[in-house]
């Protein structure tokens, strides 16, 4: 059997609603320490890895390890009827393998609502990552900043162009864009200290200077949950993808992995929007 209970207003109602625009479908994989999703975006170019502790929910309980395939629209759909203060329960039996029942309580217990939700087949977001830990040393810049002001340079580029350059050096951070309407380039004065805090940009570690492009809509739903909490960790590597983490409950996270452009790409990918406006 499986259980978790939380109230209405929790981060996994809050993550499932911003990452809505990225996928339809996702992977949900319950065990004793706690919920994970697994999701690739329809366009194959962003990864999600969502992870919360038992310890995140009101209750939780999951007498054996299962998979699950989760319409994703459905269940916020469902969840957003709910009122402040509700309890919500998402609960999975051993005798029923095709559906998981969500159920709504008012805090006086005076009304209940519930659904079964058909589960469908996700077997194509089964795509495992290797652990962080594992893949940290691959990047050569790991650096962390307040969500709000992530939030806000995500707003202020996107006005110009959807290509964005991330560069980063021992000493300063940029974010940079520019388009037929003009430029944006937003610096961050790096402040280098292994204990993170809200006001400061912080530099973990960096070997030697970087720059990535990357297609800023896709970091737009980063954006959205990184507004759930106070601080965002970034990863930049030419090996693997850009890295996006909020920190969950101490032990839980929600990773975005967004592939960067290369050289040619976002050559053809500009001169089709030139084309598109003549």
């Amino acid at each position: 059997m499986f259980e978790l209970k939380m109230v209405k207003g929790s981060t996994l109602q809050g993550v499932l609603e911003a990452i809505l625009d990225l996928v339809n479908v996702a992977n949900v994989d319950c065990s004793s320490e706690g919920f994970s999703l697994q999701a690739l975006d329809t366009e194959h170019v962003v990864f999600l890895s969502l992870f919360f502790p038992s310890e995140a929910f009101q209750s939780y309980r999951c007498d054996e390890d299962r998979s699950m395939g989760i319409a994703i629209a459905d269940m916020v759909d469902f969840l957003r009827s709910s009122n402040d203060g509700d309890i919500i329960t998402i609960k999975a039996t051993d005798q029923n393998l095709e559906d998981i029942t969500i159920t709504l309580e008012s805090p006086d217990k005076i009304k209940t609502m519930a659904i079964d939700l058909r589960l469908v087949d996700a077997t194509s977001q089964c795509l495992k990552i290797p652990d962080w830990n594992d893949m940290e040393s691959d990047y050569q810049a790991i650096f962390c900043m307040p969500s709000e002001e992530f939030r806000l340079n995500c707003k202020s580029l996107s006005v110009i162009d959807d290509d964005v350059v991330i560069s980063v050096n021992e000493e300063v951070i940029s974010f940079s864009t520019k388009g037929e309407s003009g430029c944006v380039n937003i610096s961050h004065v790096m402040n280098k200290t292994d204990k993170p805090e809200k006001a400061s940009v912080i530099l973990t570690h960096a070997r030697g200077p970087l720059s990535l492009t990357l297609n800023w809509r896709y970091m737009k739903s980063c954006a959205k949950v990184s507004k759930l909490f106070d601080q965002v960790k970034i990863g930049l590597s030419t090996k693997r993808p850009l890295m996006v983490e909020c920190i969950i409950a101490e032990k839980g996270y929600i990773r975005y992995f967004v592939a960067p452009l290369k050289e040619e790409e976002g050559r053809q990918r500009k001169k089709a929007k030139k084309k598109r406006r003549r």
